[in-house]
């Protein structure tokens, strides 16, 4: 029976950040991942082939129908997220007694974050940002996983999965820990924790449809919301009792002057608002078919607004959502309970108005102006620290931790990647340090 000393469920970027780093120092690794490997990115079926349920998972309470993208593949949402490059707020971690600082700046070379020259950020961004500070507000150029010299200007494929690598992704550290001798077990559904003596000892689930059993001395749950019904089923039920997406909305607009339909996603907009109203706005709107799903969801009436989805210039605003949600294991398409509450729209209906006065601003009619309805971003707060996990991640069974956006203590409403590397190195350190 071979025993592995990480075992690492879940390959985005926490699962593949903590099997990367615990590789890197020798250590015997198995990242386990649910979905497999779709390799044939930048285009609209890979969003779907890249997304559980394609992309449609929802909450049961309907209305509304909130949707929420749930990676299933190998790097998870990772592979097909802007590259948006934030640290981790402190706002967040300090009631926790958690510092990232360190891990955040190890972080910072690694996701190549740094902002983008002109060329890249794109004409119509640029007016955008332009627009915004003639109103007064402060936009600036927003950091970006990129590597500048493989990226191409007028390219807006981020959220399709970049082509050229270009754009960091959880696929990256996850093939450096392969290459460090770290295993990957592809369409491997991990479903119950194997314990001895009140000690995680394995895992068990099944691969390609067959009953299999994983041992090793630490085991790490970087599933999503995935980790819920793993970890009811060993007996936490304080897991998936509270749920956040950082609610996001779109609002587009016909301007005859610029659209964003071939701009670099999220390269200009602001985090003034984060410290005091608790969102952001960056330039960012659905890609055609997105745009399609989202509209039909606000409505029959709305779906001929998508003969604009090439004219459109988007903005979106994204929130720190509050913890009224459940999740419910077991359900596929419908996992959670989760419908924006009376703060949430307050907050929305304020980035909203912000980015209706930047669109007029920039030639867009009232007419052409739409507003979509709210969806979420980052499934997180699951399985919170100070509530299902320690400061060390590590829930009531001895070496079993979770490690992903699961833990964030509070919603976090801005870019997650960043955050969650972060947490993945504060990690490794520490189960680096249960085996000397």
């Amino acid at each position: 029976m071979k025993e592995y000393d990480v075992i690492v469920v879940g390959s985005g970027p926490g699962g593949a950040t903590v099997a990367r780093e615990m590789s890197r120092k020798g250590k015997k690794v198995l990242l386990a991942e649910r979905g497999g490997r779709w390799n044939w990115l930048g285009n609209t079926l890979s969003v779907a082939m890249i997304l559980q349920n394609s992309g449609l998972t929802g909450s049961k309470t309907f209305p509304p129908f909130t949707q929420v993208t749930i990676g299933n593949n190998y790097g998870g949402t990772s592979t097909i997220i802007c590259g948006c490059a934030v640290p981790p707020p402190r706002k967040v971690f300090d009631d926790v007694g958690i510092d990232l600082s360190a891990e955040a700046e190890e972080a910072r070379q690694e996701l190549w974050a740094g902002k983008l020259p002109d060329e890249l950020v794109g004409e119509a961004n640029l007016r955008l940002m332009e627009a915004a500070n003639d109103l007064g507000y402060h936009w600036h150029k927003v950091d970006k996983f990129i590597k500048v010299d493989k990226c191409i200007p007028e390219c807006a494929d981020c959220m399709m999965g970049c082509k050229r690598d270009a754009k960091w992704s959880a696929r990256f550290y996850g093939d450096e820990a392969i290459a460090q001798g770290a295993e990957l077990a592809l369409h491997t559904r991990i479903e119950e924790v194997i314990e001895e003596n009140g000690k995680a000892v394995g895992v068990k689930g099944l691969s390609h449809g067959k009953p299999v059993s994983y041992y090793g001395k630490r085991v790490v749950l970087s599933s999503g919301i995935g980790n819920v019904g793993i970890l009811r089923q060993a007996g936490i039920r304080e897991a998936g009792q509270t749920f956040a997406v950082d609610f996001l909305q779109f609002v587009g607009g016909v301007s005859p002057h610029i659209n964003t339909s071939k701009t670099q996603p999220m390269a200009v907009g602001t985090l003034e608002h984060y410290e005091s109203d608790g969102f952001v706005v960056l330039s960012v709107f659905p890609t055609w078919s997105q745009l399609g799903v989202l509209l039909a969801m606000k409505g029959p009436q709305h779906i001929p607004r998508v003969r604009n989805a090439f004219k459109y210039t988007g903005l979106m605003v994204k929130i720190q959502d509050d913890l009224k949600g459940k999740i419910h294991p077991g359900n596929r398409f419908f996992p959670f309970t989760k419908e924006p509450s009376r703060n949430d729209k307050l907050r929305l209906a304020k980035g909203v108005e912000i980015m209706k006065k930047v669109l007029r601003k920039v030639g867009a009619s009232d007419e052409s102006i739409v507003e979509l309805n709210p969806s979420g971003a980052h499934p997180s707060a699951t399985c919170r620290i100070g509530d299902v996990v320690d400061t060390n991640l590590e829930t009531p069974i001895t070496n079993l931790y979770c490690c992903d956006a699961s833990v964030i203590p509070a919603a976090l409403g801005l870019p997650v990647v960043w955050t969650v590397v972060a947490l993945g190195k504060r990690l490794a350190k520490h189960l680096e340090r249960t085996f000397q």
